[in-house]
């Protein structure tokens, strides 16, 4: 096991009606002007805005409102963010929705305390030395960002990540009342992509990690054993519980304490997503694991004979990928890259992408660009 240096101090407001205490939170806080930032409207129409606004006023904090954050948000929309809350001098943003509200508000926190383009965070490797506070109105349990140090964003038609302890959220609530209403896509792809956040630490070379292993593997357990009941009934409160603390702690750091991460799915999955904004992310996950997971099988085979028989309940790899298709299937999510209107001229430029600026990508194996393609094709 790797030393680790970790803390993290995102304050959860968890359950029933939570959203309409964050104004006590945040004066708490000394927050005393924020910007709400929400995404295409839904958080609007069912009440959750208006409620969210209702608790601040009760405290007397100011707040501005903006919307139209897309899936796959894009650094030019955040820039439209930062301004609205320099401009404003707000002393946080405040965050209703999923991954993409909440990155977008981390860009700009992170922005409005940088005079240069935030494209620097992602691509020169600038260190955010300062942001805004962040909180959180979650209402798509899937990225984890509520409570994660890490933020994505599209521009150019590259889709990055970096990473800073200073947009780590302040605040976040999580509510599972909030999520009854999502389409039945969305709380798919949502699971498919917590359990790729768990999956992407939990393959790693790095020994004696029994503790963090162990604990990943019943998360991930939990995930597939709740995520057909949302699908069955979108209104299971307690079902809703197990999911949404699996998202939210799944991408704060815990499951990868001491221990080298790979992130090669995600790499392979942004750039399909960067080439068609339209593709969702966790449908992409849903269909490159499996392949990942074939195609890297030989590289630690007591690490993938643990994940068969500890997650999986198998004896075998090849049957717990199998039984993790036959999950993917019953979620609803596709098994081919040709489902998502990909053609190989696209898996050709995204292969090349993925490994452009860093030569491989990936720590659990690393993969070059011929290995992208191969694991592209494969599920073709």
């Amino acid at each position: 096991m790797l030393n680790f240096n970790y803390c993290n101090p995102t304050r959860i407001l968890f359950g029933r009606d939570e959203h309409k205490k964050l104004g006590q939170a945040l004066q708490k806080e000394n927050i005393g002007k924020v910007l709400i930032v929400y995404g295409g409207g839904s958080a609007l129409r069912n009440g959750t805005v208006s409620a969210v606004q209702s608790s601040l006023e009760e405290v007397g904090i100011e707040y501005f409102t903006i919307g139209g954050v897309r899936p796959n948000p894009t650094l030019d929309f955040a820039g439209k963010v930062k301004k609205i809350a320099v401009d404003s001098q707000v002393d946080a943003l405040l965050a209703i929705g999923g991954g993409s509200v909440i990155d977008t508000c981390k860009v700009a926190a992170a922005w409005a305390k940088y005079e240069g383009d935030a494209w620097d965070f992602f691509t020169k490797g600038v260190a955010i030395k300062e942001a805004l506070p962040v909180a959180c109105v979650l209402t798509i349990p899937a990225a984890g960002s509520e409570q994660s140090i890490r933020m994505v964003i599209n521009h150019n038609g590259l889709k990055l990540g970096t990473a800073s302890e200073k947009i780590r959220p302040l605040i976040s609530v999580v509510n599972p009342e909030l999520f009854f209403t999502l389409p039945e896509n969305q709380i798919a792809a949502g699971v498919v992509d917590m359990i790729s956040h768990i999956f992407e630490r939990y393959f790693t070379n790095t020994e004696h990690v029994e503790f963090v292993s162990g604990q990943a593997e019943a998360a991930i357990r939990t995930a597939i054993e709740m995520g057909p009941k949302l699908i069955e009934n979108p209104k299971d409160y307690d079902a809703w519980c197990q999911v949404a603390m699996v998202g939210s702690w799944a991408h704060n750091g815990y499951y990868g304490l001491g221990q080298v991460e790979d992130w090669a799915c995600h790499a392979m999955e942004h750039e399909l997503s960067a080439y068609d904004p339209t593709i969702t992310h966790g449908a992409g996950l849903a269909v490159i694991t499996p392949a990942w997971l074939r195609y890297v099988a030989s590289v630690n085979p007591a690490r993938m004979q643990r994940f068969a028989q500890s997650v999986m309940g198998e004896e075998t790899l090849e049957g717990a990928i199998k039984k993790l298709q036959a999950f993917y299937q019953t979620m609803e999510m596709p098994s081919k890259l040709s489902q998502l209107g990909l053609t190989e001229e696209a898996l050709k430029a995204c292969a090349e992408s993925a490994c452009a600026r860093t030569g491989t990508i990936g720590q659990f194996k690393k993969l070059t660009s011929e290995d992208v393609l191969a694991i592209y094709r494969s599920v073709f």
